[in-house]
């Protein structure tokens, strides 16, 4: 009961501590703790942490009894261009957010291991000062460019109470049940420094929602040498997430020569998390030495192509401003696509107290060229990432992991604006992590 206290005391004062972070495949952390970032996220079929909960949920029966809290150190660069188009550039957004993550597992009999965690899991986020953007009235012969108010933040939370079961000494299987936060906010909204007009959303008042889901995998020792794995995430269902807006805080075209405006009231948009499948191996060719390769699917199409935000709308002419009809729904087109992702991680025990690890990451940008000015606040496109970690054994229990964590620098040049012109609008990412886990192995009773 003791351990349980301290270990739900953290999860608490976790949760409020944690800000929006970035993510790297997609939105997504393209590996967790100290352990998964270091080898790069090929975690699938070699567990040793319990961030294993909601990477491969059969690893709890593999990784012994204990508790591990990793604390991780975020620190993005990301950037929106607008000079080709005349405008400005600007970098902007907190450079520094904690994210947490807080496991466990035990054995309850007979091979049963039950455990979990909280997981801060995906995140990103922009601030940008107002800038000089594109010239929306080119079209109209008006080439000055509008000012641009851009602002977003979004996080996810995974809690996954987990039960995992050895088979034999050859299988392992689990399963958890995924319980989930996520909140939303955004603004992306261009004004007329010549007039009051401007076209854009504001929804920069935070809003979250709750979602369930459920995670299955198992693990199995082909020989001494060679151990595979495969983990399945379903798609993650959520509550629509309900936002109160005043008149004008949606003008948005609808590429007809309309737009979408909307009066006082409440506003719903849904929005999943992407099912995801996973598969991986790894090979231990001698006590010292181990090798890790994954391959990743991530049905980013399915959730974050188009995301409908529902009320009640007037659409009016977008040259006169005369009501010309009423519409149920707006669609928000973020265009992503389904992401592959490649990773491969190496791990040499230097010691029985010291082990080294490096791993590289692979997934390409959810987001092309055709979608840029869409996602300007989502800027989710970075793809190579390289990770280095250590840890170190303290005594018989105890144990200290440090892993630092590099995204090479990625920027997409976009192709169209909201006006359906060329955007000339650039958006660029780049980050780096510092990760710190404190470890603790509990004794058999």
């Amino acid at each position: 009961m003791k351990k349980l206290t301290v270990i739900m005391a953290f999860l608490v004062a976790s949760f409020g501590a944690a800000n929006q972070a970035q993510a790297t495949n997609g939105h997504q952390m393209m590996g967790l703790g100290a352990y998964g970032k270091s080898m790069g996220g090929a975690v699938t079929a070699a567990p040793e942490d319990t961030t294993t909960a909601i990477t491969n949920p059969a690893g709890m029966a593999l990784i012994g009894d204990r508790a591990d809290f990793n604390f991780d150190l975020f620190m993005p660069t990301r950037s929106s261009d607008f000079t080709g188009a005349g405008g400005e550039a600007d970098e902007g957004g907190s450079p520094l957010y904690l994210a947490p993550a807080v496991g466990w597992t035990g054995e309850i009999g007979n091979d049963l291991y039950f455990g979990g965690g909280m997981f801060l899991t995906s995140g990103m986020g922009v601030d940008y000062n107002t800038i000089n953007s594109v010239p929306i009235n080119a079209a109209f012969g008006d080439f000055t460019p509008w000012k641009a108010n851009l602002y977003s933040q979004y996080q996810f939370w995974k809690l996954a109470p987990t039960l995992a079961k050895k088979f034999s000494d050859k299988l392992y299987v689990g399963a958890s049940i995924n319980i989930d936060y996520q909140q939303m906010a955004f603004k992306q909204k261009f004004s007329d420094p010549n007039s009051a007009n401007y076209i854009g959303a504001d929804l920069s008042r935070a809003v979250g929602a709750m979602g369930f889901g459920a995670t299955i995998g198992a693990i199995f020792k082909v020989n001494d040498v060679i151990q595979i794995g495969a983990t399945y995430i379903s798609e993650q269902s959520f509550a629509d997430m309900e936002y109160r807006l005043s008149a004008g805080d949606i003008v948005f075209p609808d590429g007809t020569g309309k737009l979408y405006t909307n009066s006082d009231g409440t506003y719903s948009m849904g929005m999943n998390f992407p099912q995801q499948l996973s598969f991986g191996i790894a090979v231990t060719p001698n006590e010292k030495f181990k090798i890790t390769a994954d391959i990743k699917w991530i049905n980013f199409s399915a959730t974050h192509d188009q995301i409908d935000l529902s009320g009640d709308f007037t659409m009016v002419d977008m040259v006169t401003g005369a009501p010309v009809d009423t519409a149920g729904s707006m669609p928000l087109n973020f265009g992503w696509s389904d992401v592959m992702v490649y990773a491969v991680g190496v791990e040499y025990k230097v010691s029985s107290m010291t082990t080294l690890r490096a791993g590289y990451n692979h997934g390409d940008s959810p987001i092309g060229e055709e979608d840029v000015f869409n996602n300007i606040v989502f800027p989710a496109i970075v793809e190579d990432h390289l990770g280095l970690g250590v840890d170190l054994a303290l005594g018989s229990r105890w144990g200290v992991g440090l892993a630092y964590m590099k995204t090479l620098k990625k920027e997409i040049d976009g192709k169209n604006d909201m006006m359906g012109s060329d955007s000339n609008t650039t958006i660029t990412l780049e980050e780096q992590s510092l990760l710190i886990a404190i470890s603790y192995k509990f004794a058999k009773q």
